[in-house]
């Protein structure tokens, strides 16, 4: 991972780790790559799992990291909610349609009452800056190539049974925070 890359998943985290809930003790990562979000958050008793189909290292003190595809393979590697926070930085934009489907209508079930969906997700332009970046090598773009133009404005219409408690640009606006809640 490059510097680049390293300051962007920096910027992320900084923007959404603010909206885990006060007293949240059990929390899922999506994409965790190798628990970077995790081990970031405050310190306090919770149960931090991750998910992550090129999961880059093994879990640790506290940390329970799983390799696979969310959300199909959760049941097999005893991922299970509920969950008082659920992060997905940087990866609705690598589902496909139907995985796009299939991860919207998992969240709302593994999210205990009151709990987050915590999303970041870049504008679409954001793919051809990319492919700029890549090539002077100045960024490696982790899986850059599955991005396919996903419209971030399409999120809130995802989650019906989720309300929408904040959206956030960053990073000069290419980039969006955004955060769900489940009814208490």
């Amino acid at each position: 991972m490059r510097l680049l890359d390293r300051y962007l998943r920096a910027r992320r985290i900084a923007m959404a780790a603010p909206y885990l809930p006060i007293g949240a003790r059990r929390v899922l990562d999506i994409g965790c790559d190798d628990g970077f979000l995790l081990r970031r958050l405050p310190p306090g008793p919770r149960a931090l799992q991750g998910i992550d189909p090129r999961l880059a290292a093994d879990g640790g003190e506290g940390l329970t990291l799983g390799k696979g595809c969310f959300p199909q393979d959760l049941g097999r590697l005893g991922l299970a909610g509920p969950y008082d926070a659920v992060f997905a930085l940087a990866v609705f934009e690598h589902f496909d349609e139907g995985g796009l489907r299939q991860a919207a209508d998992a969240v709302p079930g593994l999210l205990s009452p009151g709990g987050r969906l915590i999303i970041t997700v870049p504008h679409p332009w954001v793919d051809a800056i990319l492919d700029v970046l890549i090539a002077l090598r100045l960024l490696d773009g982790t899986a850059a190539e599955e991005h396919h133009g996903f419209d971030p404005r399409a999120l809130p219409s995802l989650f019906p049974g989720l309300t929408l408690a904040a959206h956030r640009r960053f990073q000069l606006g290419l980039n969006n925070l955004y955060v769900f809640e489940k009814a208490p």
